[in-house]
Formats: C-alpha cells, structure tokens, sequence
C-alpha cells in the first residue's frame, strides 16, 4: 500500500516538468523575436519572396506517368 502512495507521488512530477520545459522554451522564443535587431527582420521577411524562380517547377499533363 505504501509503495503505491509513493509512486502515484513520484508520477506526478512528470506534468510539472513539462509545463516547465514547454514554458521555458515559448519564453525563449519570445525573448529572441523581440531582441531581433530590425535589419534581421527585413533580411527575414523578403526571403520567401527573394528569387524570381517558382518554388517548384510547374506539373505538367505529358510528365505525368499515370495517364
């Protein structure tokens, strides 16, 4: 009976680490985007939109081997 009470104590440590560990790590991100110099946010926002190339090349019907 004892070692159950124990246990069942021991157990619940688990939750609190991981409301610990995921606060921390969503406190970090957010220390590090409000620290971020704005030339590094610029840098940032124009990298999807930085080449003039599409992303994938365009699907087309004759390179389809199903049909």
């Amino acid at each position: 009976m004892f070692r159950r009470l124990i246990f069942d104590n021991w157990v619940s440590i688990f939750p609190l680490i991981s409301i610990i560990v995921t606060g921390v790590v969503y406190a970090t991100i957010t220390w590090r985007a409000c620290r971020m110099k704005k030339t590094q946010i610029e840098h940032l926002e124009n990298l999807p939109l930085s080449g003039d190339e599409p992303a994938a090349p365009p699907a087309s019907a004759s390179s389809n081997p199903e049909h």
